[in-house]
């Protein structure tokens, strides 16, 4: 009876260890969040998109100075200045330079880089394990809050912008620090409004296919893809739906960005 009772305890220790080892496994890294894969309705169609972590968060002015080495002020081009501190977003980035910071936090956190630039030529390397820029279906699919969300908010995370976004009817003129409206379903805070968000895609048509899986965009073109909106414009364009597009050379003061990781 005692054996018995003994070899069930181990068992059962040995299972608490395994369930604590898998969720150790899934824990994501600091200042990210887990965004389990699923599929949703995008633009009228079946889109599926698989795990991937996300930074909960905009890229901010101190982590692009540790970084970079140079600020919005220092060392580079800014159209203009509309909010400025550590914990502000940073903006008037363009899209090869959110580029490059991936590859640098890549590079300092020790995984191989995502991109391989050459000038303005980037080619994207599907295998790295490194840091990188959403695809325009993984924004979208963390913005309505994933698996996560029960809700198909307007907004990320509510049906009323002012919960979770800035735009121009409640920003006071400028753009906000990151993390002060409330987070969507996933804990990801500012998907909607304050600054745009660059995504890898070329601008295009949206997946046109009945179901399509890890959908990438048109295999070339002249502008990037922005999603989000921003604090000086409409919340019409802070819906997880809405989209816009700017060259990716350009620094337009409301173009800031955040990164994902795969799995």
């Amino acid at each position: 009876m005692k054996k018995g009772i003994f070899a069930a305890a181990i068992a059962l220790l040995a299972l608490a260890g395994a369930v604590f080892a898998q969720q150790a496994g899934r824990a994501a890294p600091s200042g990210m969040v887990r965004v389990e894969g699923g599929t949703f309705d995008m633009n009228g169609r079946s889109v599926t998109v698989s795990s991937f972590y996300m930074d909960t968060h905009l890229v901010t002015q101190r982590e692009w100075t540790e970084l970079m080495g140079t600020t919005l002020r220092l060392g580079r081009f800014t159209p203009f200045i509309s909010g400025e501190g550590d914990d502000y977003p940073m903006y008037g980035v363009s899209w090869f330079e959110a580029a490059e910071f991936a590859n640098r936090r890549s590079a300092r956190s020790g995984l191989e880089p995502a991109y391989e630039i050459s000038g303005t030529d980037v080619t994207w390397n599907r295998t790295a394990n490194g840091y990188r820029l959403p695809t325009e279906a993984e924004w979208e699919f963390a913005a309505r809050g994933g698996i996560a969300c029960r809700e198909n908010f307007a907004f990320s995370g509510s049906n009323s912008p002012g919960e979770v976004a800035w735009y121009i009817g409640n920003s006071g003129g400028s753009i906000q620090p990151v993390g002060m409206l409330r987070p969507n379903a996933l804990g990801l805070y500012d998907m909607s409004g304050n600054v745009m968000e660059w995504v890898w895609d070329w601008w295009g048509d949206l997946p046109t296919d009945e179901q399509a899986t890890n959908p990438e965009g048109a295999p070339s073109g002249e502008s990037r893809v922005l999603r989000g909106g921003n604090w000086r414009i409409s919340p019409s364009a802070a819906r997880t739906t809405s989209r816009s597009r700017d060259a990716p050379s350009v620094q337009w003061g409301n173009d800031g960005f955040r990164l994902v990781r795969p799995l």
